[in-house]
């Protein structure tokens, strides 16, 4: 598929778990991490279905391993996208302190003759699709690479989510909580909120019981954001995307969402918060920048 008019093609890799649809849809490449577990290798998104993985997930004794691309298959992605018609790449992954992927993507882009802009996202999952989103739109109005690398530099200072497992068992499985903890946790129903933010997750709060979750997830985001501000946002999940209905709709009777996405967290993430878990990321833009946009995140 060739790119028309954009003369900036978008790359991303598959952790930010965008749907295929979006990806055809908006003419994004894709870059697989790899995922092992079982005695098996797989490409994630490609050999691998999200909706594969969490069925699996439960019946597995140890977590499964993701790994980064190697350079060369950035190399092939960003050669092929000039080979049909772009002038620029700006690829946009993971937060570098989660993956070596971003590396892996900065190593690539000097292995190429022409000019590409690696962004390290500072987020995941589908915080990271937001920031793809942005440039999908803005490559397409036709805007240059350096100004599209500043837009995102801006935009992903401003970008958080608010995640939620409702399980403790693979927090302490990959180590992130002692088994104590785990225990302590379970048998008082506690639900710890993580907030990721500037490329690295910390504790947000934590609630008692696993109906509170959503209620605090909305205080922090009004103690963060004022009301009938702007935002793009997104709804993550390693269940069903309808039992966050009622979150979405709470969100968008506070804020002016130019646009949702939605999506099912890959083995990356829902490796470590385990099945069922979701999360709530949100893009707070400027005016100015939602001018620039006006009409076209849909």
């Amino acid at each position: 598929m060739g790119y028309g008019q954009m003369t900036v093609a978008v790359v991303t890799d598959s952790t930010a778990d965008l749907p295929s649809e979006f990806m055809t849809a908006h003419r994004v490449t894709m870059v697989p991490l790899t995922v092992e577990f079982g005695g098996r290798t797989f490409s994630d998104r490609v050999d691998l279905a999200a909706e594969d993985f969490l069925r699996t997930l439960p019946s597995l004794r140890e977590l499964p391993k993701t790994a980064a691309p190697a350079p060369g298959l950035f190399q092939i992605a960003y050669e092929e996208a000039f080979k049909q018609g772009a002038e620029a790449v700006i690829s946009v992954h993971l937060a570098g302190g989660l993956s070596a992927t971003v590396r892996a993507a900065q190593i690539a882009a000097t292995m190429v003759e022409k000019p590409v802009a690696v962004i390290d996202g500072e987020s995941a999952s589908l915080g990271t699709g937001l920031l793809v989103w942005w440039a999908t739109v803005r490559a397409a109005m036709g805007i240059p690479l350096e100004t599209l690398a500043q837009e995102l530099s801006t935009l992903k200072a401003r970008l958080f989510a608010l995640t939620a497992p409702i399980t403790l068992e693979y927090l302490a499985r990959g180590g992130r909580i002692g088994q104590a903890a785990r225990l302590l946790g379970t048998i008082l129903d506690m639900k710890p909120i993580l907030l990721l933010e500037h490329g690295s997750f910390r504790p947000e709060r934590t609630v008692r019981g696993e109906r509170q979750i959503k209620h605090a997830m909305l205080s922090s985001l009004a103690q963060r954001v004022p009301s009938g501000s702007v935002l793009l946002a997104a709804l993550g999940h390693s269940g069903q995307a309808h039992d966050h209905d009622d979150l979405i709709e709470a969100v968008n009777a506070r804020y002016h969402v130019l646009g949702w996405l939605t999506g099912i967290i890959g083995p990356a993430i829902s490796s470590h918060v385990g099945p069922g878990a979701f999360g709530l990321i949100v893009l707070p833009v400027s005016e100015e920048m939602a001018d620039l946009v006006k009409g076209a995140m849909t």
